[in-house]
Order: structure tokens, then sequence, then C-alpha cells
């Protein structure tokens, strides 16, 4: 019996691309993905460039990503109890509207004050949308093209940060922060309205049980998944290292690297251009299994945080966070099919919010004392910990994800 020859990785992985973008309703939550995703960029550049000048505090930067980081957990909270439980296209269109409010809020007032409560409000929002985004994936391509959709949800708006990145931090040196945070609100709207056109998605239990058990029945069925422990432990760690690099990167360049708004901006370009690339060489892992991809994504940002905390050039710098969007894109893209895959449709929701709050709780406790050890050891030994933090993780993974992986078919 003849067998078929094995297609090239490549170009099964354009297959993949091309079956995804020619579903509608993908196409929709792609583009949707792409602008609010943009305008979170502008945001996410201009909010600590913003609270830096208005206060010339570190700390002060760290109460903002605190306030998100308050936001995510009580969201992700807040998700176990709707997510699997409400028809999707609803819940995305609403937390879209209200995101939009928020956004608006900072663009009318800003002050410190409101930028606290706006990243609250926003931390609320994300973290009830995004497991329903990525649960939803699979409901709208095949497991054929699950991988390439992935891919493009991780790199949505990716284009567009390449100049959305050094735009916003130009803008907020200029005095234009206003501006900005409208350009957020506008890209919230945008969304909902691209995904008002999806088509109805029913809730995935016929007859779910009460919204005060969601959260129980779902720890209950932890042990039944053997990729959950091993990942929850990871995001705890992992989340405990780059809780205080992520919000203080703006401390390093600044201080360290003697930076100004615009390259700051141009150093978020380069996480981008590697975020960009990153999915293109998920071809070349395709016979990876996918849990030496998400233990080795951590690995290699730990060592990029070790460099960022050693080297003195900011193009070095520029270097490195390339490197890590390509590693952390292509990580995430396996780290989400694994789950999709493994995890079924009924709890996949309450299993994205599940690791997300793990994520968001260990990142708050890191912003928390970050600010801190910053000022007590120094900004570069901070990163340098950090980074040996994450090779911890990875090395969780490699030794706990490898008794629960299915291999790749």
């Amino acid at each position: 019996m003849l067998r078929s020859p094995r297609r090239h990785p490549l170009l099964a992985a354009l297959e993949g691309y091309r079956l995804a973008l020619s579903t509608r309703a993908y196409q929709r939550l792609w583009l949707a993905a792409v602008i609010s995703r943009t305008g979170d960029t502008l945001n996410f550049t201009a909010l600590p460039l913003f609270v830096l000048g208005l206060t010339h505090s570190p700390a002060a930067v760290g109460v903002t990503v605190l306030a998100e980081g308050i936001g995510l957990i009580l969201g992700g909270i807040l998700a176990q109890s709707i997510v699997d439980r409400l028809p999707a296209r609803r819940l995305l269109v609403s937390i879209d509207l209200l995101r939009a409010a928020a956004a608006v809020l900072l663009a009318i007032f800003p002050t410190f004050q409101y930028a606290v409560a706006v990243s609250l409000l926003l931390g609320l929002g994300t973290a009830s949308f995004s497991p329903v985004s990525n649960a939803v994936v699979p409901r709208l391509v095949s497991d054929q093209a699950l991988v390439a959709a992935n891919g493009l949800q991780w790199t949505a708006g990716v284009l567009l940060q390449l100049v959305a990145a050094p735009f916003s931090g130009l803008l907020v040196t200029a005095g234009a922060a206003r501006l900005v945070f409208a350009l957020n609100a506008v890209s919230f709207v945008a969304s909902a309205i691209l995904l008002g056109g999806l088509p109805y998605l029913p809730r995935v239990h016929e007859k779910p049980s009460s919204a005060w058990r969601q959260l129980p029945e779902l720890l209950a069925a932890i042990p039944r998944f053997a990729i959950l422990p091993p990942l929850l432990a990871m995001q705890g760690l992992a989340a405990l290292a780059v809780g205080a690099t992520s919000a203080l990167l703006v401390v390093l360049a600044h201080d360290a690297y003697g930076l100004n708004g615009t390259g700051y901006g141009l150093w978020l370009s380069g996480i981008a251009a590697g975020a960009l690339l990153g999915p293109l060489i998920l071809p070349l892992l395709a016979r990876v299994p996918a849990y030496k991809a998400v233990s080795g994504a951590y690995v290699i940002r730990g060592v990029g945080d070790v460099g960022l905390g050693l080297i003195h050039s900011g193009g070095g710098g520029w270097v490195l966070l390339g490197l890590y969007g390509v590693n952390t894109s292509s990580g995430m893209v396996a780290f989400q099919t694994m789950v999709q895959r493994e995890i079924p449709d009924n709890i996949r929701g309450r299993a994205f919010a599940l690791l997300d709050v793990v994520w968001q709780t260990a990142r708050l406790v890191s912003i928390a004392v970050g600010a801190g050890l910053a000022t007590s050891i120094g900004i570069r030994a901070l990163f340098v910990l950090g980074g040996l933090l994450l090779v911890g993780a990875g090395a969780v993974g490699f030794g706990g994800l490898s008794r629960g992986h299915r291999s790749p078919s």
C-alpha cells in the first residue's frame, strides 16, 4: 500500500493559515483582535510613561500596574461564573463596550488617580474577555487550522504594533497622552462592532449549574487532566519573575540605559517584531511535543532577562527583547493549543480563566515587592533574579508536563 508523502511543515502551516482565514467568523474574531490589541499597545506604552512623567516616581508606575493586576485577578474570578454559562458573542461585545467606556474616562480625566482606576477597570474587562476568546477559537475553525488560528490570534495587530508603540511614546513625549487614551477607547468600539457579526454560539452547558458551583467543579476536575497541575505551578513561578520586570521595564530603559520615551517605544517595537516572527518558526516545531515548546519558551525568556540585567547597549537590549517576542509568541501558541486540545469545551473557558488568575495573582505579588527590590538591589539585579526564576519555571515544565502531554499526531 502506497503512503502519501508527508507534506513539508511550512506548506502544512500555510494551509492552516489559509483554512483559518477562509472562515468568515474567524476573520471577524481576528480583525477585532488586530484593532483592540493595537489600542492595547498604545495604552501599554503610554500609561507608564504618562505616570512616570506625572509623578517622577517608579513606585507610582508600580501602583498603576498593581491596580491592573488586581483587576485581572478579580476579573478572572468573575469569569469563572460566566465564561462557560453565557453565549460567547454577547459576552465579547458587552465586555468590549465596557472597556471602551473605561478608556474614555482617562482621556477626559488624565490624572494619576484616574490612571489607577482605569487600569483596574481595564484589567477586569480583559480577564473576562480573554478566556472567552481563547475558548471560542476551536468552535470556529477545524482542528487542522487550530495552531494557525492561535498563531494569528497571538500576533494579531503586531504589524500595527510595530508602528503603534513608538508612535504612542512620541505622543506622550509631545504631551498628547489624552489622544492615546481616546484612540484606545475607539479600538474597543470598533472591536465590538466586528464581534457583533459573529454567529450565535450557544453556551457550552445545556443545563449549567449555578454560578457559585462553576469554580468548585473546575477545581474538582483538575486531577483528571495531567497537564493542569504542572501548568498551574509554572504559571505561578514564572509570574513571580515577570511581574516586576515587565512593570518596571520602563524604569530599566530610563535609568539603566538612558532611553527617552521614543527609545522605550522602540524597545516595545522590538518585542512586537519578535512576536511577528515567532509563529513563522512554528512549522519547524511541528514535530516537537508542545510541552517542550512551552517549557523552552520560559527558559529562553529567562536567559534574555538575565542578559537585559547585564548588558549596557540599548541596541543589544532591543535584540534581546526581539528574541523574547519570538519565543513568547511561539510558546504561547503551543500553550493555548495544548490546553484547547486536552481540556473539553464544557470547562475550557474556566481552565483558561483559572490559569490567568494564578498568573495574575503571582504577578501581583511580584509587582508589590518589585519596586522595593529595584530600590534595594538595583533594577539590573532585579532583572537577573527574574531571569533565574523563569529558568526554574521552564525546568518544572520539562519535568511535569512530560508526563501529561499528548504526542503530536
